[in-house]
């Protein structure tokens, strides 16, 4: 969003400055409302960018793929199923989880005592990854965002549970 605010508003103050200097308005107050308003746009909706990729949001929102042109779920590098209600209904259970973004700094990669698994959902378009631990969890799809789970932890023992009844397993 920040991408695309940027350069809109550097266009749009550069050919406000010159309409601006050639009608010799820049002594008015207008020229420097417009010039404040225009310098506080990109610092808006980069605050409220911010805001909204910090909040606490449902596990549910970070395995957000395309139904209509779903192909497969692996679990742990291993296919689970084609079947998109078995997914629906695993995914339904983790969306019960509350997540929230940490900085990488708050990280614990000392993974080795938690329990967790990987989940890899493929579409025809797009491949929804996350290593998903009981306390915290890596989206992997999303630049390898860090989460940490909110109202954890998560019963990893019912997703291994479910998938048990799986051929693959």
């Amino acid at each position: 969003m920040v991408v695309i605010v940027l350069p809109i508003t550097i266009f749009i103050s550069e050919k406000l400055t010159t309409s601006i200097l050639k009608r010799k308005l820049a002594e008015k107050k207008i020229y420097y409302t417009l010039i404040t308003v225009l310098m506080f746009i990109p610092i808006i909706v980069f605050s409220v960018s911010m805001l909204n990729e910090y909040k606490t949001k449902s596990l549910k929102e970070l395995l957000e793929y395309d139904k209509s042109s779903f192909e497969a779920v692996f679990v742990n590098h291993q296919k689970m199923t084609e079947d998109h209600q078995a997914v629906k209904k695993m995914v339904e259970f983790l969306s019960q989880y509350q997540v929230k973004k940490i900085n990488d700094r708050d990280w614990n990669s000392d993974v080795s005592k938690e329990t967790g698994f990987m989940i890899e959902i493929r579409t025809e378009n797009e491949v929804v990854m996350a290593s998903i631990y009981e306390n915290q969890l890596m989206s992997i799809n999303n630049n390898g965002d860090y989460y940490k789970v909110v109202n954890g932890p998560i019963e990893i023992r019912w997703v291994y549970d479910y998938i048990k009844g799986f051929d693959n397993f």
